[in-house]
């Protein structure tokens, strides 16, 4: 049995989908009640039960977890839920796997290796795509060289839907008010340094064509540096391209102070008020016309000297049942770790990011049976 938590979200469902699909039962948590029952028609394949289920209770979490007695949990619901999720898997004695923790939750959560390492547990930390399948593409690259210079992963993306509302989110919007507002974190000339948010602008081109990206808070960063400090690692980054429109209206409202979390005269913090604007904004159409696309380069030296790496991985959606490109390889890489973990093919134990835990080969094998073909490229600079 696999659990996953806010598995009525859109990456959840994914999880649902792919687990249920791969004839795994399943235990969908959320706590919209009639929304997991729908979820779970729709995408659980007859083996997927539901429950409700509070991030915010650790306790009663690991005691529903125990009683279905799950041995893996995909934790989908929002990052700052993480730590709890994380007790609650201690608690139940089950493997751990999540979407990221936009890089200062995930140092807090590497913390936690030693009780994970002494109950026998893996804890898998940013498995969705970025963090996640970049980490493993890193890994590919990687891990053949004995020196690595840098690591850059790049996020970009196309949604072709018309949406009948001014602002529309791929993910949980309250993560992408801190990735636009919180300061992003990178690591250059061998030291951690603090930019500013939507800062470092390039253009960069990705298989859909080229995009503005930004640099943007996020897990890789926090681990890769980590991972690769032995092959002599000097630089890392992360950076995205958000839909400009989207940018635009954000920053009205974050330069208006909406994204602020300091509670007012009134006691309520703007954030919250916005949020709950968002909350009540149309919901997206049944197909998402979207796609998303992935880019990993790796510097570094071999036996003949410099070397360059690249993979790219693009996404697209898939129309029955309906699942967006960013959900599909979002909600589809824990799914697959959770197989692997689960057939006994991943023996790692403690906390770890999918670079140093995640096999390259049956990880890739399983995306390329899903539709999603990484493309590796290599060049020698002059």
């Amino acid at each position: 049995m696999v659990a996953v938590i806010g598995g009525a979200g859109a990456m959840g469902r994914a999880a649902v989908f792919d687990l249920a699909r791969s004839r795994h039962p399943v235990l969908l948590l959320d706590q919209d009640e009639g929304a997991a029952k729908a979820v779970a028609r729709r995408y659980g394949y007859g083996r997927t039960t539901t429950a409700l289920a509070d991030v915010r209770e650790p306790e009663e979490l690991g005691r529903t977890l125990r009683r279905a007695r799950a041995e893996a949990i995909v934790n989908c619901a929002p990052y700052n839920f993480n730590l709890a999720v994380m007790e609650a898997a201690l608690r139940a004695r089950c493997h751990y796997l999540d979407l990221g923790g936009l890089f200062h939750t995930t140092r807090v959560q590497l913390t936690h290796d030693a009780e994970f390492r002494q109950h026998g547990l893996l804890a898998v930390l940013g498995m969705g795509s970025a963090p996640g399948i970049v980490n493993v593409l890193a890994r590919a690259g990687a891990d053949g060289l004995p020196r690595v210079r840098s690591v850059r992963v790049y996020n970009g993306g196309l949604d072709h839907t018309r949406y009948n509302a001014p602002v529309a989110f791929g993910f949980s919007p309250a993560t992408v008010l801190d990735e636009m507002t919180l300061a992003p974190m990178v690591f250059a000339n061998g030291r951690f340094r603090e930019k500013a948010p939507l800062s470092e602008a390039e253009d960069f081109a990705f298989e859909i064509g080229t995009q503005r990206v930004h640099a943007s808070l996020h897990s890789e960063v926090a681990t890769l540096p980590l991972s690769y400090r032995e092959k002599g690692i000097r630089d890392c980054s992360f950076k995205i391209a958000y839909d400009p429109v989207l940018v635009e209206r954000l920053r009205l409202l974050i330069d208006l102070g909406l994204a602020s979390k300091k509670p007012g005269r009134r006691g309520v913090a703007p954030r919250d008020v916005l949020l709950d604007c968002f909350r009540e904004l149309p919901s997206p159409p049944d197909f998402v016309d979207d796609c998303d696309s992935l880019a990993v380069v790796i510097e570094g030296r071999d036996t003949e000297g410099p070397i360059r790496i690249r993979y790219d991985l693009t996404a697209g959606p898939q129309r029955r049942p309906p699942l967006s490109a960013v959900a599909r390889d979002t909600g589809f890489p824990p799914s697959i770790v959770a197989q692997l973990l689960l057939a006994g093919k991943i023996p790692e134990r403690g906390v770890l990011p999918p670079e140093r835990c995640v096999p390259v080969g049956p990880f890739l094998e399983a995306l390329g049976a899903r539709g999603f073909t990484a493309n590796r490229t290599v060049t020698r600079p002059a």
